[in-house]
């Protein structure tokens, strides 16, 4: 898994490559976390464009990361992702939870609103 950050304004965009398998959920909430800061509502794109797998610790850290996000009145959205991963936040209940766009334009347009 490789992730790549890029900020567009006030936004973080994770745009992950690869596979997220079991251990690579740590290097990604470390990576995330570098990015919060204190008394300041973060914004997040996590762009899963070419991600074709995700484990259920993803699953859990990315509902942590949101809920931690939340507290300080910030937004985690989603974009790019495949008809499986869609299928499994859907499955999970999570596409309820979680902002999901299809491109990642959306997304960022989202935060212009």
């Amino acid at each position: 898994m490789k992730i790549k950050v890029a900020t567009r304004g006030e936004v973080t965009i994770l745009q992950i490559e690869g596979a997220i398998k079991s251990g690579d959920e740590y290097q990604l909430a470390e990576r995330m976390e570098q990015y919060i800061k204190p008394d300041t509502a973060p914004k997040f794109i996590v762009d899963m464009k070419k991600v074709p797998f995700i484990n259920s610790q993803a699953l859990g850290l990315f509902l942590n990361i949101y809920k931690h996000i939340d507290y300080l009145k910030g937004r985690i959205v989603f974009s790019g992702l495949n008809s499986d991963i869609e299928n499994l936040m859907n499955l999970t209940q999570l596409s309820m939870i979680f902002e999901i766009y299809k491109a990642i334009d959306e997304a960022i347009d989202s935060f212009e609103d």
